[in-house]
Order: C-alpha cells, then sequence, then structure tokens
C-alpha cells in the first residue's frame, strides 16, 4: 500500500495543473483525477485485487473515456472476475450490464462500434448463452454496421451464433437460407481481407522490409485459419441436396428478384454446386438481368460445367476485362486458359494461363502446369522436351502440384528417343532444340 502511495503522490505533483492535466476531463482538476484513479486502478489490477480495482477503474471510464483502449481491455478482465465471485445472481447481473455498458463507452470513446457491439453479443455468448435470437441479432447488427470493417473473429463467431439460433427456432428449410446469407457475408470479408494482405505482403517483400512481412504473415495466418474455421462451421449444411431446395421454390415464384439471383449464384458456386438446374437458370438470369464482372465469370463457370469451352472462353474473357479486382481477373484469366485448352485453342490457352500467373502469382504453379499439359497434348518429339521442361518448372514454382507435374513429366519421358535412336537421328542430349508448331521457343534434348 505504500507503494500505491508514493505512486499517487509523485503522480499528483507531475501532473496536476500542468498543461498535461488538461489532457482527460473537462477541467485540470477532473484530469489530475483522472491520472491519479488510472495509476490506483492499475496497481491494484497488476496485484489481480479486482474488487479494490474497480472503483477507480469505473471512474476512469465514467470521466476520461479517451484515456486509453486498455481501459476497456482491462475493465472487461476486472469485471469477468468480479461476475465469476459474485455473491448473488443480482450482483452477477449487474457486473454483466455493466460490460454492456462499457463496449457503449468505449464505441463513444474510440469508434469502431460494429465491433463494441459484436463484443456485447461475445459476452452474451459466454454470460447467457441461452439468448440465441439476443446474440444473434447483435452480431447481425455489428455486421450491418461494420460491413468488410468487423473483425474476422467476430465474423466466424456471427456465423456459429446463426447456426445455434437456427437450431434453436427448428429452422424450416425457407428460414436456412439466412445461414447461407451469413456465410456469404464472412466469406467475401475473410477474402477481402486475403486479397488485401497478400498485396500488402508482396509489396513488402519486394521492399525488403522483415519487421512488415513478419506481421503480415502472421495476418495472413489468421486470416486462412479463420477461413478454414468458417468452412468447418458451414460444412454440414452445405451439401448440394441441402442447398438447392432452400432456394429452389423462391426461384421459381421470383425468378427475376435479383437479390435471390445472386444469393443462388453466390450459395451454390462456393458449395461446388454449378452442374445443378437451379443454378444453370439463376445464373442465365442473373447475367440477363445485371451483368457484371461476377455473373460473367460464372456464365463461363457453368458452360465450362457443361463442357460448352468455346462460349465459356467468351464468357471468362469479359469476366477479365470488366473486373477491377486482380483476384477476379486472376481467376477468370485461368479458368478461360482452361476452357481454351479443352476446346484445343493452345496458343490463347497459354496467353491467358500466364495472365492469370501475372495477375496472382501463386497461381503460376497450376498455370504453368496448365501450359505443360497442352504441351504434352501437341504431337512430335520435340514438343514431349517441351510438356517435360515446362512442368518441372511448374514443380519448382508450386510444390503442392508435383503428383501432377511427375505425371506430365513420366508421360513426356516415355516419348523421348533412345540413346541409340538420338544417335542416328544426329542429336545430342542436353543441347538445345527449336520446338516449332504452335509452342516454339526452344527445349532440352533429352533420352530415356
Amino acid at each position: 500500500m505504500k507503494k500505491i502511495t508514493l505512486f499517487l503522490a509523485l503522480s499528483a505533483f507531475m501532473f496536476s495543473g500542468s498543461a498535461f492535466a488538461q489532457k482527460y476531463g473537462a477541467t485540470p482538476e477532473d484530469s489530475s483525477e483522472c491520472v491519479m484513479n488510472n495509476s490506483l486502478y492499475q496497481e491494484f489490477y497488476k496485484q489481480k485485487q479486482w474488487k479494490d480495482a474497480y472503483e477507480p477503474w469505473k471512474m476512469v471510464v465514467e470521466h476520461c473515456p479517451k484515456y486509453h483502449t486498455n481501459t476497456y481491455v482491462r475493465g472487461g478482465n476486472i469485471l469477468a472476475n468480479l461476475y465469476a465471485t459474485a455473491a448473488t445472481a443480482e450482483e452477477r447481473e449487474n457486473y454483466f450490464n455493466e460490460i454492456l455498458w462499457m463496449n457503449d463507452k468505449r464505441a463513444e470513446a474510440f469508434g469502431e462500434k460494429w465491433n463494441c457491439t459484436a463484443r456485447k453479443a461475445q459476452a452474451y455468448q459466454q454470460y447467457k448463452p441461452n439468448e440465441k435470437t439476443t446474440i444473434y441479432n447483435l452480431y447481425k447488427q455489428a455486421a450491418e454496421e461494420g460491413g468488410q470493417e468487423l473483425d474476422q473473429q467476430y465474423c466466424v463467431l456471427y456465423l456459429q451464433a446463426t447456426i445455434q439460433y437456427l437450431v434453436s427456432i427448428q429452422a424450416s428449410t425457407e428460414q436456412m437460407s439466412i445461414l447461407f446469407d451469413v456465410y456469404d457475408y464472412a466469406s467475401e470479408a475473410m477474402d477481402h481481407s486475403l486479397t488485401q494482405t497478400a498485396n500488402e505482403l508482396d509489396a513488402a517483400t519486394q521492399q525488403g522490409d522483415e519487421k512488415k512481412i513478419a506481421k503480415l504473415q502472421k495476418e495472413l495466418d489468421n486470416t486462412r485459419n479463420n477461413i478454414a474455421a468458417l468452412e468447418k462451421l458451414i460444412e454440414p449444411y452445405a451439401s448440394c441436396d441441402k442447398i438447392i431446395p432452400i432456394y429452389e421454390n423462391r426461384f421459381k415464384e421470383t425468378p427475376t428478384d435479383l437479390a435471390l439471383l445472386k444469393k443462388i449464384t453466390t450459395a451454390l458456386n462456393s458449395k461446388g454446386c454449378t452442374e445443378s438446374e437451379l443454378f444453370f437458370a439463376a445464373t442465365e438470369n442473373l447475367h440477363k438481368l445485371e451483368p457484371t464482372p461476377k455473373s460473367a465469370f460464372l456464365m463461363g463457370q457453368m458452360l465450362l460445367g457443361k463442357k460448352e469451352f468455346e462460349s465459356a472462353a467468351k464468357y471468362l474473357e469479359e469476366a477479365e476485362n470488366t473486373s477491377e479486382d486482380v483476384g477476379t481477373k486472376a481467376k477468370a484469366a485461368f479458368q478461360r486458359a482452361t476452357a481454351l485448352s479443352r476446346a484445343k485453342s493452345y496458343s490463347a490457352a497459354r496467353e491467358a494461363a500466364r495472365r492469370a500467373a501475372n495477375y496472382d502469382k501463386s497461381l503460376a504453379g497450376k498455370a504453368t502446369l496448365l501450359v505443360a499439359n497442352m504441351y504434352l497434348a501437341t504431337p512430335g518429339q520435340n514438343a514431349a522436351f517441351a510438356a517435360y521442361d515446362e512442368a518441372a518448372r511448374a514443380k519448382s514454382l508450386d510444390p503442392s502440384i508435383a503428383a501432377d507435374a511427375n505425371r506430365v513429366m513420366n508421360a513426356a519421358h516415355g516419348r523421348f528417343p533412345t540413346k541409340e535412336n538420338l544417335f542416328f537421328e544426329g542429336g545430342t542430349a542436353g543441347a538445345s532444340v527449336s520446338v516449332g508448331s504452335w509452342i516454339g521457343g526452344t527445349a532440352t534434348v533429352r533420352t530415356r
């Protein structure tokens, strides 16, 4: 206690009446009081004396709410411990209400109302888990307030709360569409964050900023973990036989409802239900009513699934050319390369594959492997050399596709000449040879 008294005396001496003292509260006197209460509650907080920390902490929140965000972080711990040791239900209710009050004060002081609303939902999950409707509505409010700015952890908790809410009300098939609305929202927020962080990481890598690289890599890993958590939550509800009935009747009733068409196409596409008649019809209607890069991309995917490769390529070209988002351009270019490859328009497919790799470096290995497969499909010994070289390069760019690359390399190897045949042809192993055909360029001569 002597340590605390000395600390307070020094604080009062240093700050009272000074210009700094006017930083908090309406007057210098208020500000000095805030400084002293802040020092007092922190000393008790360090010693885990929660009851002693409570009153001065509350004074700080009430009279100088903008003192520091840590006031609210520590306040959460103080109130949680007081709640856990409360003697009566009435005391616990009071502490719970103060948790809600504290988050309202934090929103007033530091903004980001959406995250504070989500923290209130999280408090209900912790202390009043049976309040399923309240929890769901608070997360819904937070998402509406924050849009893509809502912290990722709350996006995951929002989906979890939605599932629990729908189970609690024994939701009908029709009502289950709410689940996919929330999943779409959370997924889009995660994808936006992933793209943004990846671009920042690329820039930091080029600049050689090691500290920033480490920070952004951690954020990227965190986003990927949150995406995995989302997928795990939605998985039991995301089979095509469960999703399609949710939307089928609504589509029949209002086949030109734009909002509904967007929900249907997004939900079915994200879960691989692109071969269903509902997806075909909804995608077609959406693109007729409101052509966008996204609807063009979906049309391309749909026609790719129907093996209408040339038509698919046209829509995917539209998606690539009209989109302003690099991630969408990359996906559209890669899918276009796939469609053109299957249509045997190899030269155009190679150009599209290379564009995809330029848009998104993470696609470089897959794009290169696609080109290797086209080289392999081209007759001739030199084309086999080129296929082998390209597949080897794909494997070096992306080790995760090593098995597929090895299959191409093995198939190409089977077309290599024997040493004797190469000798009689006048060739030399390891030399460069012109490939010709549509492939062009050179390749390394090899033997079986």
